[in-house]
């Protein structure tokens, strides 16, 4: 009978250790707030796209080409910090310091994975190049076609989405949202874009224009890491009562 009982206590001590596990997955995966500090990073990085393709989209159709190649050039620049920001070490060191901030009270976190492969290095070099020329394509595309403003956000989501999933991918899940939360940003954007095609009237006309782009991008991401932030909060909780029940029965 004791040996029957010891099993059982043995199972059940299992099924508590696999728990807390679990919720300590579920929990360091959600830790989002650096990724909102890297938002804020990357509004200011299409501000800095955004202000010299407005002015040199203008400067186009009034055949001023000085300042549309002056324009031009800027934006060349914010390519390659954006892609300096993406690949290089000092800025992995920068996110961590941020983390380790962020989260002081709460300590650090670690996962078991290994570090990124050449393979892996030379996709995520691609993968930001090719985003980078998709930016220049679609400027130059509104620039010398006038494409609509109604179209902007649609076009956008043909190259947006894969680079947002390919960086969930890429990156290390303390920078980005993990689980089903890093899934959900691309799937509202794409939504986004398909009621804007099927004439859902939710497209901002001037001077709001800047609303088309910055709502969906800026506005669904963070709206994905403040979910999973409180997910992360409700989580800890749960991790704080299964490891103090655990320590309780094992006392």
């Amino acid at each position: 009978m004791n040996n029957e009982e010891d099993k059982k206590l043995d199972v059940e001590d299992a099924e508590k250790v696999k728990d807390i596990s679990k919720l300590a997955g579920r929990y360091a995966e959600n830790r989002t707030l650096p990724f909102v500090v890297g938002m804020v990073q990357c509004l200011l990085i299409a501000f800095c796209f955004g202000l010299p393709s407005r002015f040199g989209g203008k400067a186009y159709r009034d055949g001023n080409m000085v300042l549309f190649w002056i324009c031009m050039f800027f934006i060349g620049c914010d390519v390659l910090a954006l892609f300096i920001l993406c690949f290089t070490p000092w800025v992995k060191k920068f996110d961590k310091l941020i983390v380790r901030r962020l989260y002081q009270e709460e300590g650090e976190v670690v996962f078991a994975r290994g570090e990124k492969t050449k393979k892996q290095q030379v996709i995520g070099i691609i993968g930001g190049a090719i985003f980078g020329g998709c930016i220049l394509l679609h400027i130059a595309l509104g620039v010398h076609y006038n494409l609509p403003i109604k179209y902007m956000q649609p076009i956008s989501a043909l190259y947006i989405i894969p680079f947002i999933i390919l960086l969930g991918i890429w990156q290390p899940p303390t920078i980005n949202p993990a689980g089903f939360l890093s899934w959900l940003w691309p799937v509202l954007y794409g939504v986004h874009a398909i009621l804007i095609v099927a004439g859902v009237p939710i497209v901002f006309e001037r001077p709001w224009t800047g609303l088309n782009m910055l709502i969906p991008l800026a506005g669904y991401g963070l709206l994905c890491a403040l979910a999973g932030h409180f997910y992360s909060r409700y989580a800890l909780r749960k991790l704080k009562a299964a490891a103090k029940l655990q320590e309780d029965n094992n006392e």
